[in-house]
């Protein structure tokens, strides 16, 4: 009897045993990340931060563009956890079933500046499908030895023969048609009718002969912008100008009188994250002001930030150059752009088609 009582003491200790071993496992399994970004985010200053505030691991695949960002995500199964996404793609990896709700009672966006607070790109049918991060305009970039600031105050440079020839644009129709859009006095640039499309096509067309690049990537267009083959490019941004004003060379940047386009990224969470706890907790911690100021600060791209409260403890340089030196300002400069979108009236196709006819 004595025998048995130790034997199965011995088996409930096996027991017991194995499912210590069992359990590490798990819980390490369980606190990881597997997050899809914007090649630049993955900054080991904002991720290992983020590892040491809550002990998830983080895992990352990079991407450098919308295009490549969507064709991963839409081909992937259980692999990510979060995903970097430019809002205008929201709706339309909702309607595909790719991305989960949040409960916005789940994030603290208080310290949000108002645009942010809740930017109708990150709903659908009032459902909160995304945080916004991070925002940047697309106006002009030009060069100020060449160009003045009153000059670049509006479009219609870009039609001048002063720069017959020095007009560079980067190969993606959407920030390039937006702002041209824009130039037109189109208060809704993606959201015209026909007869205003066709407008915004011949205004197209009618630059080609302006165009001194359209590059593939932005290191072509940056080196463009370096040598002074181009001096300026609708469609130009604030990362423009750090890259090249590191290097000593006179570029500035400026949302033109018409006013301009804006790119926001945002955080999603697929419907079949494997890990949708580490997930959320990653989303809940990189709206704070402590991660936005991170994110602002990384060696890549130049972004300003939808955290109010992060700006304090963002490099003072970046922020003049960002001209958004507090929240006000970002709220400021916020005021004067429209948020990009896909187009609403005609198809993406034709948009596209039209930008073909271009190259």
């Amino acid at each position: 009897m004595r025998n048995k009582k130790i034997m199965l003491r011995g088996k409930v200790f096996a027991i017991l045993l194995c499912a210590a071993m069992v359990v590490p496992h798990a819980a390490f399994a369980a606190a990881t990340l597997n997050f899809l970004c914007w090649a630049g985010v993955d900054d080991p200053a904002l991720l290992e931060s983020f590892e040491k505030d809550t002990g998830i691991k983080v895992q990352f695949k990079t991407f450098v563009g919308a295009d490549e960002m969507y064709s991963l995500l839409t081909n992937s199964k259980n692999q990510y956890d979060v995903v970097m996404v430019g809002s205008e793609y929201i709706g339309k990896l909702y309607a595909n079933g790719r991305l989960a709700t949040l409960d916005p009672a789940d994030y603290d966006l208080s310290q949000y500046i108002p645009t942010f607070k809740k930017l109708p790109l990150c709903y659908v049918k009032d459902k909160m499908i995304a945080i916004p991060i991070e925002f940047g305009a697309n106006g002009l970039a030009y060069n100020t030895s060449v160009i003045s600031a009153s000059e670049a105050s509006s479009y219609a440079i870009l039609m001048s023969d002063k720069v017959k020839g020095k007009v560079g644009v980067w190969d993606r129709y959407l920030p390039i048609m937006g702002v041209l859009s824009k130039s037109l006095g189109n208060a809704t640039p993606y959201d015209i009718s026909d007869e205003k499309f066709l407008a915004l096509k011949k205004t197209l067309f009618d630059l080609r002969q302006q165009l001194s690049v359209i590059a593939p990537n932005f290191p072509i267009l940056i080196a463009s912008l370096a040598r002074g083959e181009t001096i300026v490019v609708p469609g130009g941004a604030a990362f423009f100008a750090s890259a090249l004003q590191q290097q000593g060379i006179p570029i500035d940047w400026i949302i033109p009188k018409e006013g301009g386009i804006m790119w926001v990224d945002s955080l999603v969470i697929p419907t079949d994250a494997p890990h949708p706890d580490s997930a959320k907790r990653f989303l809940q911690w990189m709206c704070s002001p402590k991660a936005q100021a991170l994110l602002a600060n990384k060696k890549a791209f130049a972004a300003s930030v939808p955290n109010s409260a992060a700006y304090p403890a963002i490099d003072f340089k970046l922020r003049k150059l960002l001209k958004t030196e507090n929240g006000e300002e970002a709220e400021a400069v916020a005021a004067k752009l429209a948020v990009r979108t896909l187009p609403v009236q005609q198809t993406e196709q034709i948009w596209q088609n039209a930008w073909v006819e271009l190259k």
